[in-house]
This record gives structure tokens, C-alpha cells and sequence, in this order.
């Protein structure tokens, strides 16, 4: 089976210091933590690692070691860090013949600064991301069983019905996993794209910042909103479908967006909530799997682990169930790691880990 990941493809500078120090302040949305660089101060670098990153490289990098044939569409500077990138992937068995080159702007990089609590800030410059155009013909794109798209920047992310709409001249499965950037710089592209995508995965920010988009396009009313957030949850259930969820200035709850998605067309909707788990939807259900207890020193490529993982079971053959737990495993083994794809497990080695997995962690609840 012939996979393709289109997206980012970024170096991603991992930078490390002695003694970093973060600021915790509370608020009405709850507590968040700063990383504090003293204005003025010169700060000693104790070591610096250049790394492959970007969605459509980390995923590519899990298919292929899932087993499939896998190519990745994405744009890179003429320069030395786009060969980095070209070459890591050649390295990983990803084919590379989509990769375009620029010599109008110089690859994307992000300088990553881990926190102590193994989380990460990351300072990103989009580059070649931000050109990115789909120039894929149907006789190319008519050679994939499954189309993985990751974050999108500027152009392309307007590009992004257009390209799923094509697949479906094929019959070819489409999964989404929009970024936070793509949807705060206008989510309407992915409004549209929606009736023509099997999976739509976004993290609970996303997912969040999609609703103002559903309502503002009047594709879901204010009154609906306000009449879901009232009701109550009767029965004992993971955070985000217990409490209500507010943003800007609307309320919901998680099923309602859900049903309100999937009402486009879509199959499976997932939400992921960082270290407190995963929720993976369909039309009747939703599955809460908690996330792994593991000692995290990089969160970067975490939720492209868990996407692509996920794909790639579902692509195996393997239930929904099963698919959800790769997920949840691989995204563990690679926050154990300083950049997004050291981590990735073999599928042997997944598939050993998950059969391992307590079957009752996952939790399902009607839609």
C-alpha cells in the first residue's frame, strides 16, 4: 500500500542550558508556565542537535516504519538544511521524489528549548512551508491507497479543498491533522474540505478554535451552542466530555462538536488532550484511551506520532480499538526523546507493546 504525506518539513535546532527557569501564572483559564529569558543575559549553550521535524516528514517516518511504501510532498529550501531533511528521509526508506526545492526562500527551521517539565517552546520560522503548492497530477496522485496532510501554511492551506476533493476521484482515504497556525490564519479552507475527509485529528486548542469557525460561518447556531452547554452530564466521564468547554465567547461541549463534524461527512473525528489522553469518535461512539505515564523529555512530534500511528493501524487492518492504542504507545516512546523521530517504534515492536496494553484502559461512551 502506497502512502503520501503532504506538509511541513522543517530542522528543528534542539537547544539546551543548565538551570532554565519558568514563571507559573494563574488565570481564569486555568494555570499556565513561561519560560523566562533574562532580558540582557547571555546564556550558555550546553548542547545544540540539528534534527529532521515538520508533520509531513515525522509521519512519513512512522508509516514507513509501519511497513508501507511511503512518499512525502512537501517543499524545501536549495540550501544545506533541505538537504539535511532530503537525506534523513532517503535514511528512513521515505521516497523522495516529491520533496520540491526553492531558491526563493530557505527551508523551515524551529530552535526547540525543552522546559524542566519535559515540554518544549519552540521558536518556528515557516520558510519554503509557507509556498508550498499542491502541482501534484491526478496520474501521480491516483498512485496512493492513503493521503495524510499535515499543518499547512499560508497558500497552501487554501489549497487544502481542492486536494482532497481530487482524492476522492479516486476513492483515495484523506486524513486531516490541521495546526494551531493554519486554523488561527483562516480555518474556512478546511470548512470546505471536510465533506471530502475520512479523519479529521486536532488537539483540544484546535478543536476549540474550529467551533468559532463552525458558529461564524453560521454552519452551527448560537442557540444550539447555548442550549448543548446547559444540559448536563449524567454519567462519570474523562474531562473534556464531562465539563463544558468555553472559548472567546462560546460554550459547548465535546460532543457537540463532534456530532457537528461528523455531520459534514467525515468518519472519525479525534481529539487529542496533551497528557491527559486521546478521544477518537464515530457517528455512535467515543473512545477516551488515557495517555501513557511516562517520563517526558520533549513533547515535540508527540501528536504526529499518535495521528499517523493511528492511520497506520486502521491501514493495517487492525479495529479501531487497536489503532487507537499504537497511537497512544508511540507517542509515549517518543516524548522519551529529545527530537520527533527517535522514538517512532518498528511495528513489530508496537504491535508487541500494544497486545501488552491493559484492554480496559479504554473507555467507550455513547455519541
Amino acid at each position: 500500500m502506497k502512502v503520501l504525506t503532504i506538509g511541513g518539513a522543517t530542522q528543528d535546532s534542539i537547544i539546551e542550558y543548565s538551570d532554565p527557569e519558568t514563571l507559573n501564572l494563574q488565570s481564569h483559564r486555568g494555570t499556565r508556565s513561561y519560560l523566562l529569558l533574562e532580558e540582557g543575559k547571555k546564556i550558555e549553550v550546553e548542547t545544540l542537535g540539528n534534527y529532521s521535524g515538520g508533520g509531513a516528514t515525522n509521519s512519513a517516518v512512522t508509516f514507513s516504519k509501519f511497513g508501507f511504501d511511503v512518499a512525502t510532498f512537501c517543499l524545501v529550501g536549495n540550501d544545506s538544511a533541505g538537504d539535511f531533511i532530503i537525506q534523513d528521509l532517503e535514511s528512513a526508506g521515505v521516497e523522495v521524489n516529491y520533496v520540491q526545492k526553492t531558491n526563493k526562500v530557505a527551508t523551515a527551521s524551529s530552535f526547540i528549548i525543552p522546559s524542566l517539565k519535559g515540554d518544549r517552546t519552540v521558536f518556528a520560522y515557516r520558510g519554503a512551508n509557507s509556498y508550498l503548492s499542491f502541482n501534484l497530477s491526478d496520474e501521480d496522485l491516483s498512485k496512493f491507497q492513503q493521503l495524510y496532510i499535515t499543518s499547512l501554511s499560508r497558500d497552501s492551506a487554501s489549497q487544502l479543498p481542492d486536494i482532497c476533493q481530487r482524492a476522492k476521484k479516486f476513492d483515495i482515504p484523506v486524513a486531516v491533522n490541521p495546526g494551531i497556525s493554519q486554523l488561527k490564519g483562516g480555518s474556512d479552507a478546511l470548512l470546505k474540505a471536510l465533506p471530502f475527509i475520512d479523519a479529521l485529528i486536532l488537539n483540544s486548542d484546535e478543536a476549540k478554535q474550529f467551533m468559532v469557525t463552525l458558529i461564524k460561518a453560521e454552519e452551527v447556531s448560537q442557540k444550539a451552542v447555548k442550549s448543548t452547554a446547559k444540559s448536563s452530564a449524567t454519567e462519570q466521564c474523562p474531562e473534556l466530555l464531562s465539563q463544558l468547554i468555553t472559548h472567546e465567547d462560546i460554550t459547548f461541549r465535546l460532543r457537540h462538536f463532534i456530532k457537528e463534524v461528523l455531520n459534514f461527512g467525515p468518519k472519525i473525528v479525534v481529539v487529542t488532550n496533551g497528557d491527559e489522553g486521546v478521544y477518537v469518535a464515530t457517528p455512535k461512539k467515543v473512545m477516551f484511551h488515557p495517555a501513557a505515564e511516562v517520563e517526558s523529555v520533549n513533547t515535540i512530534g508527540a501528536g504526529d506520532a499518535f495521528s499517523s500511528s493511528l492511520i497506520a493501524g486502521l491501514l493495517r487492518g487492525e479495529g479501531l480499538d487497536h489503532a487507537i492504542r499504537y497511537g497512544v504507545i508511540n507517542s509515549a516512546s517518543v516524548v522519551g526523546y529529545k527530537d520527533a523521530k527517535t522514538g517512532l517504534l518498528p511495528y513489530k515492536d508496537l504491535k508487541k507493546q500494544v497486545d501488552d496494553l491493559e484492554a480496559e484502559q479504554l473507555q467507550i461512551f455513547d455519541l
